[in-house]
């Protein structure tokens, strides 16, 4: 059996174990540590990591299985991920993975929202790490089937639309706001097709929170609300902005800012998309720059999508109580005339979809560096690297011969030249600032020689002419640099 190591920038995470492919071994075994790093790989004592799914600024996503469970139950396990934080941003990583479990321990009753199975923390040396493990649901995001599909049609993005205003309803009734909705935290289940919303590490909790209480920064550029934006106190309102933009990407498969027009300071879709006249002026109110302006609440949107002449309630943001919101006409009983169920086709090429692993920061070591290091950096290297070999050869050839006297002294000079150009290729591209210096300092130690030894070395050519020969070496080391990496390219195409 293979086993996922979870522990951040493990140099060889996955574990094969022979001894837990037969048998009962696997849900008697009291715990397997990584072979690489000694990092615990039955977290929690129960939950074995299968594979990664998506890695994000706090934290990284790992498909995993219940060992505890008769069939093996898949979950998701959420890793805070502590790596490069500082003690501040550690801090506010450690409240909003709190307040993620805290908020899905309240909210994961509802039919749409993965169920919180565990939240813990596991001690490994002198690291901690925490943990907290949902329920597995098997589908796509919205991201991913307008990425395979283009964009949805105005009937299916008006179902899924009104399935999420229930959720956000139940959600503002608990005295909550999302915070972070957009596609990629909205999935469809392969099974019966029904719509989960994900991701509520940003959740802020609002009953009872002061009055102009300031928001912190978390939001999705692009889906965010002006409000949100700002930092300033958020709203139910401020989850149906992000909302309406999630419906223009669904409906155009364009970016938000593609369809923001900055010179007007509007949304505008028309060019990409022609919608019913009431869907049109939802959308239109959902996406007021004012949260005064828009719907009041989830509630207030499905009535508008369903009633046509119904015109909102004069709310102000301010006295918004989430927890009392009601809801005025649920979606089930009533469908516009337009709509009809949605049929998202999963995407057939990839029946086993999932997001793409991060690759890791580190350089491979079966890569060599004439491959990993990026192309201007290397043949700025070259450049550099061809103009001191020049001006080594000019000093040693003129400067040189003459200060040495004996042909052996003169080659063991070389030697010394040589080496010296050798080991400095290992770490140019590490310090190619203090190779500008280097290059900067010969020329002016040449030049100073025409004035101050030219009376000792006649044959010292000018240093107009020894700048000319290190341009024609410096591109000749690009044009050797461009070659060795296409035979190198060429190479390691066919291992």
């Amino acid at each position: 059996m293979d086993i996922y190591c979870t522990r951040p920038n493990c140099p060889s995470p996955l574990n094969s174990f022979a001894d837990l492919d037969s048998g009962n071994t696997i849900k008697t075994i009291a715990q397997k540590f990584c072979t690489t790093c000694g990092m615990s790989l039955l977290l929690g004592g129960r939950y074995i990591v299968e594979k990664p799914i998506a890695q994000g600024g706090f934290g990284a996503t790992f498909l995993a299985r219940d060992r505890y469970t008769p069939a093996m139950k898949r979950c998701v396990v959420k890793l805070l991920q502590p790596v490069g934080l500082n003690s501040s941003q550690m801090v506010i990583a450690k409240q909003m993975f709190e307040r993620e479990a805290t908020v899905l321990e309240d909210l994961g009753t509802h039919s749409q929202i993965p169920d919180l199975l565990a939240y813990f923390e596991v001690q490994a040396g002198q690291d901690e790490f925490f943990f907290l493990v949902q329920e597995f649901v098997d589908g796509f995001t919205l991201e991913q089937i307008v990425a395979q599909h283009g964009a949805i049609a105005e009937a299916d993005v008006l179902e899924i639309l009104q399935s999420l205003l229930t959720v956000l309803t139940f959600i503002h009734e608990k005295g909550s706001i999302h915070r972070d909705i957009k596609p990629a935290n909205i999935m469809v289940r392969k099974s019966d097709q029904t719509y989960f919303l994900l991701d509520f590490g940003a959740v802020k909790q609002v009953a009872g929170t002061a009055q102009g209480q300031k928001s912190t920064g978390i939001f999705t550029p692009g889906y965010g609300a002006p409000e949100q934006m700002r930092g300033d106190t958020v709203f139910p309102a401020t989850d149906l902005y992000a909302l309406a933009v999630t419906c223009l990407f669904l409906l155009t498969g364009q970016e938000p800012e593609e369809l923001f027009d900055v010179n007007y300071n509007k949304w505008q879709w028309d060019r990409f998309v022609q919608l019913s006249p009431n869907f049109n002026r939802v959308l239109q109110k959902m996406l007021e720059a004012a949260p005064n302006d828009r719907w009041a609440s989830a509630p207030e949107v499905l009535q508008a999508l369903n009633n046509p002449n119904h015109q909102p309630q004069n709310i102000q943001p301010q006295n918004i109580q989430p927890q009392n919101i009601q809801p005025q006409n649920p979606v089930s009983s009533v469908k516009p005339p337009y709509q009809t169920s949605i049929q998202v086709p999963p995407p057939a090429p990839l029946p086993n979809f999932t997001p793409p692993i991060p690759k890791p920061a580190a350089r491979s070591s079966k890569t060599p560096w004439l491959l990993a290091a990026p192309i201007p950096i290397q043949f700025t290297a070259a450049f550099l690297l061809g103009v001191e070999a020049m001006l080594l050869w000019q000093v040693s050839s003129t400067v040189g011969i003459a200060a040495v006297g004996t042909p052996a002294n003169l080659i063991a000079l070389a030697i010394v030249l040589i080496s010296i150009i050798f080991l400095r290729t290992s770490s140019i591209l590490d310090n190619k600032d203090l190779f500008v210096f280097v290059n900067l300092l010969s020329f002016a130690a040449v030049w100073g020689g025409q004035f101050l030894m030219k009376s000792l070395f006649q044959s010292l050519p000018s240093w107009i002419e020894i700048a000319q020969y290190c341009g024609v070496a410096g591109f000749a080391a690009i044009a050797v640099m461009a070659a060795l990496r296409l035979i190198f390219q060429l190479l390691y195409s066919l291992l």
